[in-house]
Order: C-alpha cells, then structure tokens, then sequence
C-alpha cells in the first residue's frame, strides 16, 4: 500500500512538472510579474496558476470518468470562447507593455492597492482559460483511477501535482525577483512585449484548433 502511494505520488509530481515546465506565456508573465513588481507580486501569480493545475487536476481524477463524455462535444465551443477571452487579455497585455515608461503609475498598473490578491485573481483567471490544461488533467484521470484501489490514491496523486506546479511556478518568481534589479528597463519592456504576444498567440492557436476539429 505505502509503495503504491509512492508511487502515484512521484507520477502527481512529474504530472505537475509536465504542465508547468515548458516556458509559454504563463511563465513569462510570472516572470515579468516578479521582475517588475518584485517577489511578493510574483509568488502571488505563482500561487494563482498553481491553484488552478490542483483544482483541475482533482476535479478529473476525482469526476473524469464522469464528466469526460459529457463535456466532449463541448470542448471546441468553450476551446473558441476561452481562446477569444485570451486574445483579448493579450490584447491588453500588449498594450499596457507598449505604453511609455514615463507614463503615470495610475496608467500603467504599477501601483494598486491589494496589488497581491489581484495578480492572483488575474493569473487564476488565465490559467483557468487554458483549454490544454483542462485536456491534459482530464487524460491522466483515467490512468490514475485505474492504477490504485487505495481510497487515498487520488488525493495523494492531486496534491503532488499541485505541488510540483507551486514549487515550479514559485522558482520563476524567485528567479524573476532575483534578476529583475539587474537588468535594464528595456529588457523589461522586451519580456513584457514577448509575453503579451505568446498569450494572443496561445488564443489563436486554441480557436484555430478548435475549429479544425
């Protein structure tokens, strides 16, 4: 029993990995966060994709089976309609990296009160949007169903992966905070830029392979 949770712990964890190591829009965005407005900004982006990869991932392992079917014939519909919702946040991510350094702060968004709680809320909003996030979790729930009859498994399978996207998601902050003094507003601007154009290009990928299917 020990050994089989070992075991779908250690499968959760590279789960977790998996989303959350290739460097798409997300991780810039984390990055940018944390180089622009420092580390407490940047681990809240970090908490908020993190949140999402646990929610989804338990709510597959725990209602996959289920609620797979059913959403199949919907899954190019919401794939569209979260693509278009993207497009546009890259939209005004594009255009709030565009804008002139020497524009006022109440312009440019660095200085909000609860500035943490609201990068949370915006990355758990764009994450959320991912319909390949959604895909992913959903295959893996029938492998992890299917691999364990201890009551426990799922649990421990859902927190490693949550855990595995924190401690991922967490290490771009760090690394976003630690290199964010040294470098020069430019580059800054030049990550903000890539960033907003890697959402827009995540957006239109999820539309154009939702109508192709």
């Amino acid at each position: 029993m020990t050994h089989d949770l070992l075991t779908l712990a250690a499968a959760g964890f590279l789960a977790g990995l998996a989303v959350a190591m290739p460097l798409g829009a997300i991780g810039l965005l984390i990055l940018r966060e944390s180089m622009v407005r420092g580390l407490r900004e940047g681990l809240a982006a970090a908490a908020g994709v993190a949140t999402v990869d646990l929610v989804y991932c338990a709510v597959a392992v725990g209602f996959g089976a289920a609620v797979a079917p059913a959403l199949e014939p919907w899954l190019p519909t919401i794939a569209v309609v979260s693509g278009v919702v993207i497009v546009g946040i890259g939209a005004r991510l594009l255009r709030g990296a565009l804008r002139p350094a020497d524009a006022p702060a109440d312009q440019t968004g660095e200085t909000v009160p609860g500035r943490p709680l609201r990068v949370y809320a915006r990355f758990v909003a764009l994450t959320a949007l991912n319909p390949a996030t959604v895909v992913y979790f959903l295959a893996l729930a029938a492998v992890v169903t299917t691999v364990t009859t201890a009551a426990a498994g799922p649990v421990v399978f859902v927190v490693a992966a949550g855990l595995a996207s924190l401690a991922w998601q967490a290490g771009l902050a760090i690394v976003g905070a630690a290199v964010g003094a040294k470098v020069s507003p430019r580059i800054v601007r030049a990550l903000g830029v890539a960033a907003a154009v890697a959402v827009i290009a995540l957006g239109a990928v999820a539309i154009v392979a939702a109508r192709a299917a």
